[in-house]
C-alpha cells in the first residue's frame, strides 16, 4: 500500500511537471526552435529515442521533467536562428508562456472530468487551524472540528461559511460544529481587520479534507470548473496579500515535502480525491510560473516583454544579476517551506488530518 502511494506522489509530481514542459515543447517546435532534449524523469537514461534533432527519453526519477532547447543558456548560445534566445521577443515569450498554460489546461480538464462523472465538490468545512487571540479561538473551536450549519442553514461548502463572516463583522454568528462524535453550537462574533478591510474569525480549513459532491449537468460543470480554477488561483493571492498586510510570516505556505505529504494523504483516499489535488498542483503550478520572479517563467516573460517595448536585447550581465537574485529568493522561500513542511511534520499535523478523516 505505502509503494503505490509512492507511486501516486511521482506520478502527480512526474504529471504536472510533464504538462508543463510539454507546453514549452510543443510551442518551440511551432517557432521552428531546435529541442535536444525532451525527457520525462531525471537521472540517467532508462529508454530513448532520437527523432530528428530531439532525443526523447525516460529516466527513473519520475518526480519531473526537462525540455533542452538549442540556445537556451546566455553562455551558450551561439547565435545561429534555431536557437531559443536568437528568437523574436514575441516567440520566446509565447514559448514560455506555454508552460504556465498548459498546466491551467490539464487542470480544467481534471476538473472537469470529476465534475462530469462524479459531480461538483465542495471544499468540507474541516478546520485545520485555528489563529490565537481571534474570535474562534476565543470561542473554543479545535482544530478538526467541521462546520455543518451557520445560523441554523445547512453548510456543505467552507466558501459559503466565508462569506457569511465577510458579511458579519461585530455581528453574532452561530455555528454547528461536529467534533468526533460530539455536535454543538458556538457563537462567534466575527471581527473587523482593518489591515485586510473584512471580518474574520481565524480559521483556515483543511482543504484535504474528503469533499462533498453533488451530480450537475454539462452546462453547470463548465461554469463550477472555472469557479475552481478561478478559486485556486485567486486564494494564494489572497493569503499572501493579507499576510503583507498584516506583516506576518506566511506559516501555511508548503514546499516539495509538504505536497508530497498532502499527495500521499490525498492518495489513500481514492482516485477522485487524488485527481482533484494533482489539479490544484497543476493550476499552483501555473500560478507561480506567471509571477514576474527572475529563474521561473514569469520572469523570462517579464524579461522578453520589457525586449518588446525597447527594441532592445537585454544586457548578459543584467539579465545574470536578475537571475541571482531570483535564484536567492527562491531558495530563501524553499528553506522557508521545508522548515514550515518539517514543524508540521514533527508536530503530528498529517496523523490529526488523517483522524479528522
Amino acid at each position: 500500500m505505502i509503494i503505490l502511494q509512492v507511486i501516486a506522489v511521482a506520478v502527480m509530481f512526474g504529471f504536472v511537471m510533464f504538462i508543463h514542459e510539454l507546453g514549452h515543447f510543443l510551442i518551440a517546435k511551432k517557432m521552428k526552435v531546435k529541442v535536444l532534449d525532451f525527457s520525462l524523469g531525471f537521472g540517467p537514461e532508462i529508454i530513448g529515442l532520437t527523432k530528428g534533432d530531439t532525443r526523447y527519453s525516460i529516466r527513473p526519477i519520475l518526480f519531473g521533467a526537462f525540455v533542452n532547447m538549442a540556445g537556451d543558456d546566455l553562455d551558450k548560445a551561439t547565435g545561429n536562428e534555431d536557437e531559443f534566445l536568437s528568437q523574436a521577443w514575441y516567440k520566446k515569450f509565447l514559448i514560455v508562456l506555454a508552460g504556465p498554460v498548459m498546466n491551467y489546461i490539464s487542470a480544467f480538464i481534471l476538473f472537469f472530468m470529476i465534475i462530469i462523472f462524479w459531480g461538483v465538490q465542495y471544499q468540507r468545512p474541516v478546520v485545520k487551524y485555528v489563529e490565537k487571540n481571534m474570535p474562534a479561538y476565543s470561542a473554543g473551536m479545535l482544530s478538526g472540528d467541521e462546520i455543518t450549519a451557520v445560523n441554523g442553514q445547512i453548510i456543505k461548502d467552507a466558501r459559503i461559511i466565508s462569506k457569511v463572516v465577510k458579511e458579519s463583522a461585530d455581528k453574532k454568528i452561530t455555528l454547528a460544529i461536529k467534533r468526533g462524535a460530539e455536535f454543538l453550537d458556538i457563537d462567534i462574533v466575527p471581527v473587523m481587520d482593518k489591515k485586510l478591510k473584512q471580518s474574520r474569525i481565524g480559521i483556515i480549513y483543511d482543504i484535504a479534507a474528503q469533499p462533498i459532491t453533488v451530480k450537475v449537468g454539462f452546462k453547470e460543470a463548465l461554469s463550477e470548473t472555472l469557479k475552481n480554477i478561478w478559486y485556486w488561483t485567486v486564494t494564494p493571492l489572497k493569503y499572501l496579500y493579507s499576510k503583507v498586510i498584516l506583516m506576518e510570516a506566511p506559516s501555511e505556505m508548503s514546499g516539495p515535502i509538504g505536497i508530497m505529504q498532502a499527495a500521499f494523504v490525498t492518495a489513500k483516499y481514492g482516485f477522485k480525491i487524488f485527481l482533484n489535488f494533482i489539479a490544484i498542483v497543476s493550476v499552483a503550478l501555473g500560478f507561480f510560473n506567471l509571477l514576474p520572479i527572475p529563474l521561473v517563467d514569469g520572469g523570462h516573460m517579464f524579461f522578453f516583454l520589457m525586449e518588446g517595448i525597447t527594441k532592445k536585447r537585454l544586457n548578459k550581465k543584467f539579465m545574470q544579476f536578475a537571475n541571482s537574485l531570483g535564484f536567492a529568493f527562491l531558495i530563501t522561500i524553499a528553506v522557508y517551506a521545508t522548515y514550515r513542511d518539517i514543524v508540521r511534520t514533527t508536530s503530528g499535523f498529517w496523523k490529526q488530518t488523517e483522524q479528522v478523516k
